[in-house]
């Protein structure tokens, strides 16, 4: 255990001065890949907090990602001009939206909260393409302010740097989290929820916990998204956005808690790259993922902490 914490702050503190020097590259693209990457961490470790922590699969979890993103466009837009109370009023909202759905869905079996997830994500989609007058239907939403009273952004390194804060604030709450008396509990849900109500605990008050967590979060993400874009549209909230952090999770591996983060910086590349090589990039994307998930059911993490362990057990038999 003392070591996988050494192991997990040396990658965190590494993924940390890594993201904070790019801007020194003065690459525009590789600003932009890094700026999606910390995006789609902050997702994806929401996206753990039901999955690898409470053992609840999400199909909606998009639902809050849209959220954030278009309460931030149509705050700033039409209320008050200013990014960083946009991003603070996108986390309200999806909080709020996460204890709405909490309430209704977590209180059904695995199966069903999955379904139902898939449900509610769904119906903010097609609210997203018929309330035109608000949300600008299938065209989205264009022009969205990046500078107001407290705050500008339309400065890309001043944007970049407003989402590494966002990243590196978000990073260390959740590993705090992660390392507290309820993280504890609810990755006990994961382990056997069954034996939770022995230890004074309501199974549901702690899934209702990390739910609001989770939304909370992913809400921020899809603040940070607008943000970075520009631009929102309805697709923010379709099922195939709801698969981009289950997917990076199962890359890096649930388990761990810079699984998220390493799957999503994988996952980036392999999108990145495998676009750039072929016309039918998808079926390249589809296999390369599918190798790598069948190849290594725990995440590329699980495969390297085997290396590491079978390394230092025939070390220690030398």
């Amino acid at each position: 255990m003392r070591r996988m914490l050494g192991h997990e702050i040396y990658s965190l503190v590494i993924i940390s001065i890594a993201t904070a020097v790019i801007p020194l590259s003065r690459e525009p693209y590789y600003i932009y890949l890094s700026s999606l990457f910390m995006i789609l961490s902050i997702f994806s470790l929401s996206y753990n907090i039901l999955f690898g922590y409470a053992g609840l699969l999400s199909f909606g979890h998009a639902l809050f990602y849209a959220s954030g993103a278009y309460s931030f466009a149509i705050f700033t837009i039409s209320i008050y001009r200013d990014p960083l109370v946009g991003t603070l009023v996108s986390v309200a909202v999806s909080l709020i939206l996460a204890l709405l759905v909490g309430v209704l869905t977590l209180r059904h079996g695995r199966i069903y909260f999955s379904m139902l997830t898939l449900a509610f994500g769904m119906l903010l989609y097609a609210l997203l393409l018929k309330w035109r007058s608000l949300t600008g239907g299938s065209d989205g939403i264009s022009g969205i302010p990046r500078s107001g009273f407290i705050i500008d952004l339309y400065d890309p390194y001043a944007r970049y740097y407003y989402i590494y804060v966002f990243f590196l604030l978000v990073v260390i709450s959740l590993y705090i989290f992660h390392r507290s008396r309820y993280g504890l509990l609810i990755k006990s849900l994961g382990v056997n929820e069954d034996f939770v109500p022995y230890t004074g605990h309501s199974v549901f008050r702690l899934r209702i916990l990390a739910f609001i967590i989770s939304g909370s979060i992913a809400g921020i993400a899809g603040a940070l998204y607008a943000i970075l874009m520009g631009v929102v549209n309805p697709d923010l909230a379709y099922w195939t956005t709801s698969a981009e952090p289950l997917v990076a999770t199962l890359i890096g591996g649930s388990k761990f808690f810079v699984g998220p983060i390493m799957g999503s910086l994988v996952f980036v590349v392999i999108t990145t790259y495998a676009s750039r090589i072929a016309e039918i990039w998808q079926l390249v994307l589809g296999l390369i993922l599918v190798a790598l998930i069948l190849g290594s059911r725990g995440g590329v993490l699980e495969v390297v902490d085997r290396i590491w362990r079978a390394r230092r057990y025939s070390g220690l038999r030398i």
